[in-house]
């Protein structure tokens, strides 16, 4: 029960940040919100990875990983048509200069950085774990800036549609599991993940959609149409959960962070986003 409390009310305050930001805020708090989780769900990351005895650049990583998103953010409020651009097809444009410019010159740093460190051990570690991090959760994360400046204000609801349908499954998986879970679903990742857990998770994610379709002006209203994306992003939602697992597992922690009580960190809060928000900006751009 006590577990229970902490979870709805880090629930109930995660939902208020989330609703004032979007609709009572303007954009540039936005691009602030998204920049601060950006930066401590990167600090929670390389702080875990340690536990691994992976020596990576964390304060250099974080920076990084906030440059990022300032650049991504500043990009999506001057020039949103070419942001939401397809990269592919009629009307593409070259991948925005963020990424460009952003990866070599990083790639670059990181070595530097490196090259700094009075030994090489675990160099390549340190390397390449710097560079999934930034790429994991700075570079997934950030699409929703994609998302929030579509179409001007029907961003707001988009980046709301998300949310509802991602969360509302992690919910959902997390009650159907305590409630119907008989069958481990990946016991070397996550032993208290079970079959029913993740089958609730994507149905509640599916019922979700459905019924917030009208969000969503390309589905036209369509119950079934919802549905069907809903059950999409609902697997990929659950699959984001799992890859979070398989890092934890490998470090192991059991949260990334403490920050919300019954939740874990902002990493555990993110971890089905940055894999729903790509997908859902392809969508609207090619769906």
């Amino acid at each position: 029960m006590a577990n229970l409390i902490q979870r709805l009310s880090s629930s109930f305050l995660l939902i208020t940040i989330v609703l004032v930001t979007l609709f009572w805020l303007p954009l540039w708090a936005f691009a602030v919100v998204m920049t601060l989780l950006i930066g401590m769900a990167l600090h929670e990351f390389f702080t875990i990875v340690r536990h691994r005895g992976i020596l990576v650049h964390r304060p250099l990583g974080v920076i990084l990983g906030v440059v990022f998103s300032g650049l991504v953010a500043w990009r999506s409020v001057i020039q949103p048509t070419q942001v939401m651009a397809p990269f592919i097809g009629e009307g593409a444009t070259l991948l925005n200069w963020v990424w460009d410019i952003f990866w070599p010159v990083t790639i670059v740093i990181i070595f530097l950085r490196q090259l700094t460190r009075r030994n090489t051990f675990e160099a390549m570690s340190g390397l390449a774990t710097t560079l999934f991090g930034l790429a994991y959760i700075a570079g997934l994360f950030t699409y929703l800036y994609y998302i929030r400046v579509f179409k001007d204000q029907e961003g707001l609801w988009l980046v709301l549609f998300l949310i509802l349908v991602t969360k509302m499954g992690d919910a959902g998986a997390l009650v159907t599991g305590k409630l119907l879970g008989r069958h481990t679903l990946m016991q070397r990742i996550s032993p208290r993940k079970t079959v029913e857990g993740f089958v609730g998770g994507i149905v509640v994610s599916a019922a979700t959609a459905a019924l917030a379709n009208s969000m969503v002006v390309r589905l036209h209203g369509s119950l079934w149409c919802g549905f069907g994306l809903g059950l999409v992003l609902g697997v990929v939602a659950q699959l984001g959960d799992l890859a979070e697992s398989l890092i934890k597992r490998d470090c192991q922690v059991k949260d990334s962070g403490n920050l919300f009580p019954g939740l874990g960190g902002v990493l555990d809060v993110l971890d089905s986003l940055l894999f729903t928000a790509p997908l859902f900006y392809g969508f609207l751009i090619y769906g």
